[in-house]
């Protein structure tokens, strides 16, 4: 709003607060995305130690494809980490591509059977699909999604709190025991598959919190 300079200083201090008043906020702008540049990009990413737990970044392109005598069966997992003793604490850089050139999706699976697991994501919003899986004997489980996730998701657990950020709650809609995060198109209801995003977290003795990559706080 424009108010003249000879305008009573009253009547302007009045103008201005109501414009600020109606002034709509500034629409959430997620972060730029940026892979690290000194970690080499990999697929068909496993770990599987039996007793140590596993800490560390990695940045997981799904279309890097190996020699033919070195392709895993179709069913591999695009990254996996599964621990017996020692907790997992992973931060994950997707890379971004249409779509992946068997046209499935990314598939990662998280687990420790005797400790805590926690699993960060960070993903643009021109990607594949995901489809994540993390479970946690006995410790509790931390997921942080990307602002581009976009789909269901299953919490379960027999002792411990469920706990969703306030920024996630914000945005999923609750269908019984399942969530849905974000907004789905009619051509995808009609889809006996769901060809989007999926979240499957379970715990046995443990607490799960799953929240955004970019909150601040637990809340």
């Amino acid at each position: 709003m424009i108010v003249p300079q000879d305008t009573p200083k009253s009547a302007r201090l009045a103008a201005e607060s109501e414009s600020t008043a109606t002034e709509s906020p500034p629409a959430y702008e997620p972060p730029l995305f940026i892979a690290p540049t000194d970690i080499k990009p990999a697929n068909y990413i496993s770990l599987t130690p039996r007793f140590n737990g596993v800490k560390g970044t990695f940045v997981l392109d799904p279309t890097l494809r190996l020699p033919p005598s070195m392709q895993p069966h179709s069913d591999k997992l695009h990254l996996g980490i599964s621990a017996v003793m020692g907790e997992v604490n992973a931060v994950v850089y997707v890379v971004g591509s249409e779509s992946l050139p068997s046209g499935s999706k990314t598939r990662m699976e998280v687990s420790s059977k005797m400790g805590s697991t926690k699993l960060v994501l960070h993903a643009p919003e021109c990607r594949a699909p995901l489809t994540v899986n993390v479970d946690s004997r006995l410790g509790e489980s931390t997921l942080l999604l990307p602002r581009s996730f976009r789909g269901p998701i299953r919490l379960s657990n027999t002792l411990g709190e469920i706990t969703l950020s306030a920024a996630l709650r914000a945005a999923t809609v609750s269908f019984g025991d399942r969530m849905f995060v974000g907004e789905w198109k009619e051509e995808e209801v009609k889809q006996k598959v769901w060809p989007g995003d999926e979240l499957v977290v379970n715990s046995l003795l443990g607490s799960i919190y799953v929240g955004y990559n970019d909150e601040k706080t637990k809340a």
